[in-house]
């Protein structure tokens, strides 16, 4: 990774330690999937610049993608890790001037242990969704023939007769079904063809298929009653059912899905709220045939990861002895200007680079 070297300034915001963002991003998401003492070197010293440059919402957006992407179901913990550990550095954020936030013990610490917290998670994709044919919209005979299982008591609990169509009844039956049968790709299909249909209505006739308000007060009118608050309440509903009979044990990890899609947290986008549905429907399909019905223990070892935290403040310190950078990294990637952008500088200098970061952090292991 280039630091600082070859590109205009101007054209892309620079790390306190010198690194491109792109480049830094790239090299914190790389890192964040491999293992070794070497790797969690790198991840320090990266969260660190991170951190020291103003960075805090595009490293809590980096948690939230990478989470997202590749942990998931491995283990649905980590997002309620996530959203407590962020609750409590945003906090600080708010209430201190921002040398004393970077300077803190409290944050230096938390944000390691979040790091390697993510690093040593078991890794799985995310599912890649089933593909909706255009001619299963506006179509009611397709629909009639497709969508023609019993009625399901998550469904009816969820579904309100003065505001939902029937065909939120109908296809939230066979989403059920398909959940219960453990049938994650037709549960997913469901899920996409009413948010589409949805769409499409919206746009075809000016409404959806519901007026029912059911997303956050501090969303719109329209946008609270986008079909997907039902398919959560379809969800939480079968949740319901699932643990009362006692075939999974996830309460804490599915409340905090429902909460991560529900909220308007700005660290959280909309891809990654639709993956916070997917995952709860993964919940359901797939956790309650597991022989251990919950989610595994984060740490396998606090002692060790407590001793690889208590070093946070060496790569903390190497970065905040280097000046500020001009202006704070913005919180997402895609800021950054698309003006192509010509590299001048020569591939040994950036080499060499790269070289003294590695043998600087396995002289620290080393020690």
């Amino acid at each position: 990774m280039a630091a600082g070297v070859g590109r205009d300034p101007v054209e892309q915001p620079i790390s306190r330690k010198g690194y491109f963002l792109k480049d830094l991003a790239r090299s914190f998401l790389q890192v964040l999937g491999e293992t070794g003492p070497i790797a969690s070197g790198k991840l320090g010293h990266f969260t660190a610049d991170l951190i020291c440059s103003g960075g805090l919402d595009l490293w809590q957006m980096l948690c939230w993608d990478y989470a997202f992407q590749h942990i998931g179901i491995a283990n649905p913990r980590i997002f309620v890790y996530l959203k407590k550990k962020f609750a409590e550095l945003n906090e600080k954020n708010t209430a201190l001037p921002f040398t004393t936030f970077v300077n803190s013990p409290s944050v230096q610490q938390g944000t390691f242990e979040t790091v390697l917290i993510l690093q040593g998670c078991p890794k799985k994709l995310k599912v890649k969704l089933p593909s909706v044919p255009d001619d299963t919209h506006n179509n009611d005979a397709w629909f009639a023939s497709n969508a023609r299982s019993s009625e399901k008591a998550a469904v009816r609990k969820a579904w309100d007769r003065s505001h939902d169509l029937v065909q939120l009844l109908a296809a939230g039956n066979e989403l059920v079904t398909a959940v219960i049968d453990g049938a994650l790709e037709k549960a997913l299909f469901w899920m996409k063809w009413l948010q589409e249909e949805d769409a499409q209505m919206r746009k075809r006739l000016g409404g959806g298929l519901t007026t029912y308000e059911r997303g956050p007060a501090t969303l719109s009118s329209k946008q609270r009653t986008n079909v997907s608050f039902f398919i959560c309440a379809v969800l939480a509903e079968a949740y319901k059912e699932f643990a009362a009979k006692g075939i999974i044990r996830m309460h804490e990890e599915f409340q905090t899905l429902l909460d991560v899609y529900r909220s308007t947290d700005k660290h959280i986008g909309a891809a990654r709220r639709q993956d916070a549905l997917v995952l709860m429907i993964q919940i359901l399909t797939d956790v309650v045939r597991w022989k251990v019905p919950a989610a595994p223990s984060l740490v396998k070892d606090p002692i060790v990861l407590g001793r690889a935290v208590a070093q946070c403040e060496v790569f903390y310190k190497e970065i905040l002895a280097l000046p500020l950078p001009m202006k704070p990294l913005p919180s997402r990637v895609g800021a950054i200007g698309k003006k192509k952008v010509v590299v001048t500088s020569k591939e040994d200098h950036l080499n060499h680079h790269l070289d003294s970061v590695d043998a600087a952090i396995m002289n620290f292991y080393e020690r």
